[in-house]
């Protein structure tokens, strides 16, 4: 059985979504041709197909030409037209036909149901699966959009509502609820979550919403009046010679991962340490090329003369093209083997592999390297960033600075 749920009526056009062996479908007709659209199976394929169905009303509405929508017969050659011209002038509500294609065509029968009750409008959840959908024609890693849709389905549809209409939802009503919940104590670790998570959580609901003005199916954001808080920075609370002490008890692959993430700087995981090649590396210029996917910019690190013959030396005995592997295949994960090193190194202090990206600036700011060449290591889009980040570490650095200054007093 193919179904077709009608959806609105809209200046004569019939919109609706569909099912085909319990994919869910949106048609549409653009410059006179049929396009049909596979959102997949399930809830959030219903959810996803729904969202952009919606999409397509609203450009009519706006009188965007891109997206023209047009009764269409559904299924096969030779379904009766006047049952569709029939659908496009009755009631919403009022269409229950069944109509059997043509013979020779074995083709299943074709129903239309009753049309659901009239729209409330955009709803909190569709809106979010538009845009887990953009993020994917994006270039974002599956990772990442499989991350936020955890979230979005743990804990944000719980909170805001997944059918609540975005159009109603206001910043006193529904945001300053959700903030003061991120606030509280988190189920996975027990205790309160830091202001940097408050504000991760946060921040990803308003690039939702963002999404959601920038392609003009909401006029306005209820993130609107937010304030971002500021966050209390992480004290990094091992030194170099505690480093070297997780590496002494560390599998090999882990202390090269480790050797490469304190000498590069680069962020952990496969956003950036991961994801490096050999193809990456001059070795006859000594630098390394990093691509950040945070800001989509490449950054050039140069590398002292030790680690260069390191990266020769491990080079020459890889299996694979990722400067950072495990028996020849690249790492995903390394957060468990690094604690267990920590375990056995007797630190008892909470260390992330993050860490060391922080040791890597604080080490050359420390020893007296510029702030904004720093802030080009690193990678940040702005010399403020690592300012922020990073000049709480350096206890002194404002009364070391005081004191170059020379005396105008008269002897």
């Amino acid at each position: 059985m193919l179904t077709l749920r009608v959806f609105n009526f809209l200046k004569g056009v019939l919109m609706g979504v569909y099912q085909r062996d319990g994919r869910f479908m949106v048609y549409w007709n653009e410059n006179g041709k049929r396009h049909d659209k596979s959102f997949g199976r399930g809830d959030d394929a219903r959810l996803r197909a729904e969202a952009f169905d919606l999409a397509i009303m609203q450009a009519k509405e706006k009188g965007r030409p891109a997206l023209e929508v047009e009764i269409v017969t559904v299924g096969v050659p030779g379904v009766v037209q006047s049952q569709a011209e029939t659908a496009a002038v009755a009631p919403v509500g009022a269409v229950e036909a069944n109509v059997a294609p043509v013979a020779p065509l074995a083709a299943p029968v074709v129903s239309v149901s009753p049309a659901a009750a009239p729209s409330k409008g955009l709803t909190f959840g569709q809106l979010s699966m538009m845009y887990l959908d953009h993020l994917r024609v994006s270039g974002r890693t599956e990772k990442h959009i499989a991350s936020l849709e955890n979230l979005l389905k743990r804990m944000f549809f719980d909170i805001l509502g997944k059918d609540t209409p975005v159009a109603g939802m206001t910043y006193l009503k529904d945001i300053v609820p959700f903030i003061r919940q991120m606030q509280g104590v988190s189920q996975q670790t027990g205790k309160p979550r830091s202001q940097a998570s408050v504000n991760r959580y946060c921040d990803y609901v308003d690039a939702i919403f963002n999404f959601g003005m920038e392609m003009e199916l909401i006029s306005k954001s209820p993130m609107k009046g937010r304030k971002k808080a500021k966050e209390q920075p992480r004290d990094v609370q091992i030194g170099i010679d505690d480093l070297k002490r997780i590496m002494d008890h560390a599998e090999s692959h882990i202390r090269w991962a480790m050797e490469v993430c304190f000498n590069l700087g680069t962020r952990p995981g496969p956003s950036e340490l991961f994801a490096l090649r050999w193809e990456h590396v001059d070795f006859d210029a000594g630098t390394v090329r990093i691509y950040a996917t945070k800001t989509k910019t490449f950054r050039t690190v140069p590398v002292t003369e030790s680690f260069l013959i390191r990266l020769r030396e491990m080079r020459d005995q890889s299996q694979s093209g990722f400067i950072v592997e495990y028996e020849g295949k690249p790492l995903t994960t390394i957060r468990r083997s690094f604690n267990t090193a920590c375990e056995k190194a007797g630190i008892t202090v909470d260390v992330r592999m993050y860490d060391l990206r922080h040791l890597f600036a604080t080490t050359m700011l420390a020893n007296g390297a510029d702030l904004a060449a720093v802030s080009k290591l690193m990678g940040h889009s702005t010399v403020k960033m690592t300012a922020d980040v990073y000049y709480h570490y350096l206890e002194g650095e404002k009364e070391k600075a005081v004191g170059k200054l020379p005396s105008l007093a008269r002897v």
